[in-house]
């Protein structure tokens, strides 16, 4: 660890001298490469060794700031090792010595300034709607072929990051490229009418290089000088050779929850990608507050890992036919959208030498009946495997390698030959379920030692957990252990949370609204909003309480100790205790249609319960069976429905239309009760 920091003093008073000197242009349109950087108004603060005493000075990179407003980034000392000295952001030190002498010293202090959770960012994509046009076509035609596009289209990418004390550096890259990305998310979303009706998700390049005939047919670029071209395939901003940008799609009103649950990886030593939030500008049209991502990729492993370590194949998980269960090694191989070829294990890494010997390897040992304790623990790095597990348990997302069997990497040490998993699209969990809700209840009655895939509805399959965790005899113990540290941290406490809520509030409240209105997002509120909860997503603050007395009935010892935030969250409260509540049911309850919710308003019976009592008629053609949710007309906007039910004094079934999920009973009469401290729905028969 001495030898990273020293590393990184050494790297930011180089830095130093980079930021204040670098006045090189941006790309033209001809094509000359290069990292081709405009740098603003960085020389307004010092940047590298040194020290700020003025009071609005930001010092990155060893030094000191003596007038207690200034941040210091590298350098200094910390009560916490695994923070970037003198942040509170989501920028961690790896646990090992990684060696950062191939980064440029420049490119990787923008690199911290970028994710660095305190400064204001600003996307711009200066993208023409000529462009946008054939990003359309594209996903039309690869659609069209059960496929996704590798086509990139040219944009121009401004970049503005502002620091707390007001001081701004701006950033120019010329001729990135620009594509659609995600699965489920992709969607049509231009038309010559209306332009960009609909928001998706996009991934951008520095390194595209437009000059590939069959993608780009006569608009091909030419390059008249090879060193040009070279440089431009070498090209990064930030240490990184793209960019994932992500719009808000589940409607996380804190639009925190998935960095932060990157942020919570990290704290427990398992790697996983920085993230930031960023105001986005698209074409002429303001886009609201995205997420971007560091891409898992070679470079990431360059900055997280030892040189031994470095030079192994790094997969993707994924479905295809089937999810990555680890109980077969028939659908591994490297991606290829034009043949519509996808895979399980999609190597990312080593494309063109790995023999997939290694996860051949894995997967044979795991299913070997002779597999034991020490078996296991020669093909897996067990300390990730273990705290990827406590702190998936405590994420509860649905769409995960333990649920759902994908959504993560895996990445084979070259020094040891054993696996790491990295998490990856944490777009769901700690309260998020919008349009997927597979428990019911966000997660937060499953047990630790549940032998379920509850996303995928099956038995656990995946001997990773079956013999890792859930057999005693390996280690089990040590899981156990690894909860009970991650659960008593103070990363899930509500305060924490919260303190974050209002830093990113803070920053970005008045950019949350886009300037035009666009299809795939009529539902969303566009604000922050610390406290909401209803059927689709529920308040941080209420998930972490459930999960914590959750986990305290299957861990002996463990008493949750979750705190609790100020309640205000600049504007909106935590405490569900707090809340204004106006009760209703909405169902079929008259003649299998269904009916306004004024008519079934509930009463308050004391304790912060409400019951309603109700005899659902039958007709014609009826099956038999009513359904129903709650709705609270005291929250802002649309009322929020509830559909959580204790099964510990009922039983229920379920009923589902599109993602809407409803309750479902057979015709009678019943009480039917709702507890607002738990916001969960129980009745009894009458």
């Amino acid at each position: 660890m001495k030898r990273i920091v020293s590393i990184i003093l050494i790297i930011f008073t180089v830095l130093g001298l980079f930021a204040c000197n670098q006045t090189e242009p941006p790309v033209n349109s001809t094509g000359n490469g290069g990292n081709n950087i405009i740098n603003g108004n960085a020389t307004t603060a010092p940047i590298g060794g040194g020290s700020s005493s003025s009071g609005t000075g930001t010092t990155v990179g060893g030094g000191s700031s003596s007038s207690g407003t200034g941040t210091t980034v590298g350098g200094g000392s910390s009560t916490n090792p695994t923070t970037r000295p003198g942040t509170s952001t989501s920028i961690t030190v790896p646990k090992e010595d990684p060696d950062l002498s191939g980064f440029d010293s420049g490119e990787l202090g923008v690199f911290y300034e970028l994710f660095n959770s305190q400064n204001h960012i600003t996307f711009d994509l200066d993208i023409s709607d000529s462009e946008l046009k054939k990003i359309q076509k594209d996903y039309e035609k690869y659609s069209s072929m059960g496929s996704k596009s590798p086509i990139y289209r040219m944009a121009n990418l401004n970049v503005t990051i502002r620091r707390p004390d007001g001081t701004e550096l701006f950033f120019s890259i010329s001729e990135v490229g620009v594509r659609m990305k995600g699965n489920t998310s992709r969607t049509s979303f231009w038309n010559s009418s209306s332009g960009m009706y609909n928001l998706v998700h996009f991934k951008i390049s520095f390194q595209e290089t437009f000059d590939d005939a069959e993608y780009y047919g006569s608009e091909a670029k030419t390059w008249t000088d090879d060193a040009a071209r070279k440089e431009r395939k070498n090209r990064t901003f930030a240490t990184l050779e793209k960019i994932d940008m992500r719009w808000n799609k589940n409607d996380d009103p804190t639009y925190i929850r998935e960095q932060y649950a990157y942020d919570i990886y990290r704290e427990f030593g398992v790697l996983a990608p920085h993230t930031n939030l960023a105001s986005v500008d698209i074409g002429n049209d303001h886009a609201g507050v995205w997420l971007f991502y560091e891409p898992i990729d070679k470079a990431f492993l360059e900055k997280n890992l030892s040189p031994e370590a470095l030079g192994g194949d790094l997969y993707k998980l994924g479905w295809t036919s089937e999810g990555a269960t680890f109980t077969s090694f028939s659908s591994y191989g490297v991606e290829d959208e034009d043949a519509a070829k996808f895979y399980v294990y999609d190597l990312k890494t080593n494309k063109k030498t790995s023999d997939h010997s290694s996860l051949r390897n894995l997967i044979n040992t795991l299913n070997s009946s002779s597999c034991n304790k020490s078996s296991f623990a020669s093909v897996v790095d067990v300390e990730n495997f273990l705290m990827f597990a406590a702190v998936s348990y405590m994420m509860g997302n649905p769409d995960d390698l333990r649920n759902n069997y994908n959504n993560c990497y895996i990445y084979f040490r070259a020094d040891n030959g054993k696996m790491m998993i990295i998490p990856y699209d944490m777009d769901r969990g700690l309260g998020v379920n919008k349009d997927w809700n597979p428990s019911g209840d966000h997660m937060t009655t499953d047990s630790p030692f549940s032998d379920k895939a509850i996303g995928n509805g099956s038995k656990q399959k995946n001997p990773l957990f079956t013999k890792g965790i859930l057999n005693a005899n390996f280690y089990k113990n040590e899981y156990v252990d690894a909860l009970r540290t991650v659960a008593s941290s103070d990363m899930f406490k509500i305060s924490t949370f919260e303190n974050r809520f209002n830093i990113a509030k803070n920053l970005y409240s008045s950019d949350t609204t886009p300037s035009k209105k666009y299809d795939n997002a009529g539902g969303h509120s566009f604000k922050f909003d610390l406290s909401k909860s209803n059927g689709s997503n529920m308040s941080f603050s209420n998930y972490v309480t459930k999960k914590a007395s959750t986990l305290a009935k299957y861990i002996d010892g463990y008493t949750p100790d979750i705190g609790s935030g100020s309640g205000s969250g600049s504007g909106s409260g935590s405490d569900t205790t707090q809340k204004e509540w106006e009760l209703y049911l909405r169902g079929n309850f008259d003649d299998n249609q269904w009916s306004n919710y004024g008519g079934y308003k509930l009463t308050h019976i004391g304790d912060g319960v409400y019951s309603i009592t109700v005899t659902p008629k039958s007709s014609s053609g009826a099956s038999g069976t009513f359904k129903f949710k709650i709705f609270n007309q005291k929250e802002s906007g649309d009322p929020a429905w509830y559909n959580t039910v204790d099964e510990s004094k009922i039983n229920a079934s379920f009923e589902y239309e599109g993602g809407n999920r409803n309750i479902q009973l057979k015709l009678g009469t019943y009480v039917i009760y709702f507890d607002t401290k738990t916001e969960t729905v129980y009745f009894e028969k009458k």
